[in-house]
Protein backbone atom coordinates (compact mmCIF):
# COMPACT_ATOMS: atom_id res chain seq x y z
CA UNK A 1 0.00 0.00 0.00
CA UNK A 2 2.80 2.29 0.71
CA UNK A 3 4.30 2.05 -2.62
CA UNK A 4 1.40 2.53 -4.34
CA UNK A 5 0.47 5.58 -2.43
CA UNK A 6 4.48 6.94 -2.96
CA UNK A 7 3.51 6.54 -6.94
CA UNK A 8 0.21 8.24 -6.40
CA UNK A 9 1.70 11.06 -5.21
CA UNK A 10 4.76 11.29 -8.16
CA UNK A 11 1.92 10.91 -10.24
CA UNK A 12 0.26 14.48 -8.49
CA UNK A 13 3.18 16.15 -8.60
CA UNK A 14 4.04 15.40 -11.91
CA UNK A 15 0.89 16.78 -13.56
CA UNK A 16 0.52 19.99 -11.68
CA UNK A 17 3.87 20.48 -12.52
CA UNK A 18 2.49 19.74 -16.16
CA UNK A 19 -1.11 21.39 -16.43
CA UNK A 20 -0.75 23.77 -13.22
CA UNK A 21 0.57 26.97 -15.90
CA UNK A 22 -2.52 26.13 -18.22
CA UNK A 23 -4.92 26.11 -15.87
CA UNK A 24 -3.54 29.06 -13.10
CA UNK A 25 -4.89 32.43 -14.41
CA UNK A 26 -3.21 33.97 -11.78
CA UNK A 27 -0.12 32.70 -13.66
CA UNK A 28 -1.17 33.47 -16.69
CA UNK A 29 -2.17 36.73 -16.18
CA UNK A 30 1.12 37.87 -14.60
CA UNK A 31 2.90 35.69 -17.35
CA UNK A 32 0.85 38.20 -20.17
CA UNK A 33 2.13 41.32 -17.97
CA UNK A 34 5.53 40.16 -18.27
CA UNK A 35 5.38 39.27 -22.31
CA UNK A 36 4.24 42.99 -22.46
CA UNK A 37 7.30 43.91 -20.81
CA UNK A 38 10.23 45.08 -23.70
CA UNK A 39 13.33 43.40 -21.92
CA UNK A 40 11.23 40.51 -21.32
CA UNK A 41 9.18 39.92 -24.69
CA UNK A 42 11.45 37.30 -26.07
CA UNK A 43 11.42 34.86 -23.26
CA UNK A 44 10.24 31.80 -24.28
CA UNK A 45 6.54 30.77 -22.78
CA UNK A 46 8.55 28.38 -20.21
CA UNK A 47 10.59 30.66 -19.52
CA UNK A 48 7.73 33.63 -19.17
CA UNK A 49 5.82 31.00 -16.83
CA UNK A 50 8.51 29.94 -14.40
CA UNK A 51 9.18 33.85 -13.87
CA UNK A 52 5.05 34.59 -13.24
CA UNK A 53 4.67 31.15 -10.74
CA UNK A 54 8.08 33.30 -8.85
CA UNK A 55 6.56 36.65 -8.80
CA UNK A 56 4.95 38.82 -6.15
CA UNK A 57 2.27 41.17 -7.12
CA UNK A 58 2.40 44.11 -4.66
CA UNK A 59 0.37 47.17 -4.20
CA UNK A 60 1.87 50.66 -3.15
CA UNK A 61 -0.12 53.80 -1.55
CA UNK A 62 0.34 57.16 -2.84
CA UNK A 63 3.80 58.41 -1.37
CA UNK A 64 5.32 55.16 -0.23
CA UNK A 65 9.03 54.15 -1.77
CA UNK A 66 9.70 50.55 -2.82
CA UNK A 67 13.50 51.15 -1.75
CA UNK A 68 15.41 53.74 -0.51
CA UNK A 69 18.93 55.14 -2.46
CA UNK A 70 22.00 53.15 -0.82
CA UNK A 71 19.66 50.22 -0.23
CA UNK A 72 20.93 46.55 -0.74
CA UNK A 73 18.79 45.74 -4.22
CA UNK A 74 17.29 42.62 -4.49
CA UNK A 75 15.30 42.34 -7.42
CA UNK A 76 13.59 43.92 -9.85
CA UNK A 77 9.85 45.51 -10.20
CA UNK A 78 7.46 45.99 -13.27
CA UNK A 79 4.74 48.64 -13.24
CA UNK A 80 1.53 46.88 -13.83
CA UNK A 81 -0.75 50.12 -12.82
CA UNK A 82 -0.21 53.92 -11.69
CA UNK A 83 2.96 56.21 -11.51
CA UNK A 84 6.07 55.40 -10.22
CA UNK A 85 9.08 58.15 -10.10
CA UNK A 86 12.77 56.89 -9.65
CA UNK A 87 14.42 60.05 -7.35
CA UNK A 88 18.01 60.73 -6.74
CA UNK A 89 17.85 62.40 -2.89
CA UNK A 90 21.31 62.41 -2.25
CA UNK A 91 20.26 66.14 -1.29
CA UNK A 92 17.09 65.49 0.64
CA UNK A 93 16.19 68.90 0.74
CA UNK A 94 16.28 68.90 -3.23
CA UNK A 95 15.20 65.16 -4.55
CA UNK A 96 15.74 65.15 -7.84
CA UNK A 97 13.22 63.23 -10.41
CA UNK A 98 15.59 60.92 -12.95
CA UNK A 99 12.36 59.20 -14.43
CA UNK A 100 9.11 57.87 -14.47
CA UNK A 101 8.79 54.08 -15.27
CA UNK A 102 5.71 53.70 -17.86
CA UNK A 103 3.28 51.16 -16.96
CA UNK A 104 4.67 47.35 -18.44
CA UNK A 105 8.27 48.92 -17.93
CA UNK A 106 11.11 47.31 -15.76
CA UNK A 107 12.93 49.21 -13.11
CA UNK A 108 15.75 47.65 -10.69
CA UNK A 109 16.98 45.10 -12.83
CA UNK A 110 20.65 45.81 -12.39
CA UNK A 111 20.06 44.38 -8.56
CA UNK A 112 19.07 41.12 -10.33
CA UNK A 113 22.78 40.19 -11.26
CA UNK A 114 24.62 41.05 -8.37
CA UNK A 115 24.39 42.86 -4.67
CA UNK A 116 24.63 46.33 -6.04
CA UNK A 117 23.03 49.09 -3.72
CA UNK A 118 20.07 51.07 -5.46
CA UNK A 119 21.59 54.22 -7.29
CA UNK A 120 18.26 56.23 -6.75
CA UNK A 121 14.76 55.65 -4.82
CA UNK A 122 11.78 54.42 -6.30
CA UNK A 123 8.62 56.64 -4.85
CA UNK A 124 5.41 55.96 -5.43
CA UNK A 125 3.74 59.38 -7.11
CA UNK A 126 -0.42 57.81 -7.51
CA UNK A 127 -1.47 54.42 -5.85
CA UNK A 128 0.73 51.83 -7.80
CA UNK A 129 0.67 48.20 -8.14
CA UNK A 130 3.68 46.28 -9.54
CA UNK A 131 5.32 42.78 -10.06
CA UNK A 132 8.54 42.21 -7.97
CA UNK A 133 10.78 39.19 -8.85
CA UNK A 134 13.72 39.14 -6.60
CA UNK A 135 17.23 37.25 -6.79
CA UNK A 136 15.92 34.27 -4.27
CA UNK A 137 13.00 33.96 -6.77
CA UNK A 138 15.59 33.48 -9.61
CA UNK A 139 17.49 30.94 -8.01
CA UNK A 140 14.90 28.75 -7.58
CA UNK A 141 13.79 29.49 -11.01
CA UNK A 142 17.86 28.12 -12.13
CA UNK A 143 17.33 24.96 -9.55
CA UNK A 144 13.83 24.13 -10.87
CA UNK A 145 14.69 25.06 -14.62
CA UNK A 146 17.95 26.04 -15.52
CA UNK A 147 16.89 26.92 -19.21
CA UNK A 148 14.34 29.15 -18.22
CA UNK A 149 16.33 31.05 -15.23
CA UNK A 150 18.92 31.18 -18.24
CA UNK A 151 16.89 33.08 -20.57
CA UNK A 152 15.76 35.62 -17.50
CA UNK A 153 19.39 35.90 -16.72
CA UNK A 154 20.24 36.60 -20.49
CA UNK A 155 17.49 39.13 -21.19
CA UNK A 156 18.49 41.09 -17.80
CA UNK A 157 22.19 41.25 -19.41
CA UNK A 158 21.46 42.38 -22.71
CA UNK A 159 19.49 44.95 -20.74
CA UNK A 160 21.98 46.23 -18.48
CA UNK A 161 25.04 46.08 -21.49
CA UNK A 162 22.06 48.24 -23.08
CA UNK A 163 22.05 50.73 -20.48
CA UNK A 164 26.17 50.83 -20.34
CA UNK A 165 26.39 51.56 -23.99
CA UNK A 166 24.04 54.19 -24.31
CA UNK A 167 25.58 55.73 -20.99
CA UNK A 168 29.12 56.17 -22.97
CA UNK A 169 26.98 57.56 -25.84
CA UNK A 170 25.08 60.16 -23.75
CA UNK A 171 28.68 61.13 -22.19
CA UNK A 172 29.52 61.56 -26.14
CA UNK A 173 27.09 63.83 -26.93
CA UNK A 174 27.15 65.76 -23.61
CA UNK A 175 30.48 65.48 -23.00
CA UNK A 176 33.02 64.54 -26.28
CA UNK A 177 34.42 61.40 -27.40
CA UNK A 178 37.53 61.30 -25.71
CA UNK A 179 35.68 62.19 -22.12
CA UNK A 180 33.14 59.25 -23.05
CA UNK A 181 35.86 56.87 -24.09
CA UNK A 182 38.17 57.75 -20.97
CA UNK A 183 35.08 57.21 -18.60
CA UNK A 184 34.78 53.78 -20.54
CA UNK A 185 38.14 52.80 -19.98
CA UNK A 186 38.54 54.01 -16.36
CA UNK A 187 34.85 51.87 -15.46
CA UNK A 188 35.80 48.71 -17.58
CA UNK A 189 39.52 48.82 -15.76
CA UNK A 190 37.60 49.27 -12.05
CA UNK A 191 35.29 46.04 -12.83
CA UNK A 192 38.06 44.45 -13.90
CA UNK A 193 39.77 44.64 -10.95
CA UNK A 194 37.01 43.90 -8.60
CA UNK A 195 37.20 47.87 -6.98
CA UNK A 196 33.35 48.92 -8.01
CA UNK A 197 30.82 49.14 -5.25
CA UNK A 198 28.13 50.70 -5.94
CA UNK A 199 28.07 52.24 -2.05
Amino acid sequence: MSTFRHILQAAGRLYRRVFKRQFDPHVREIANVLRSVPVLSHLSSGALHAMAEASHRRTYRRGESLYYEGDPGLGLYVVESGRIRLISDADPDRPRTLREPEVHEMFGGLSLLGDFRRLETAETITEARVLGFFRPDLKNVMRRNPQAGTEIVMAIARRVATQYVEAVRVIEEREGRDVALDIYAEASSRAEAGSVSMS
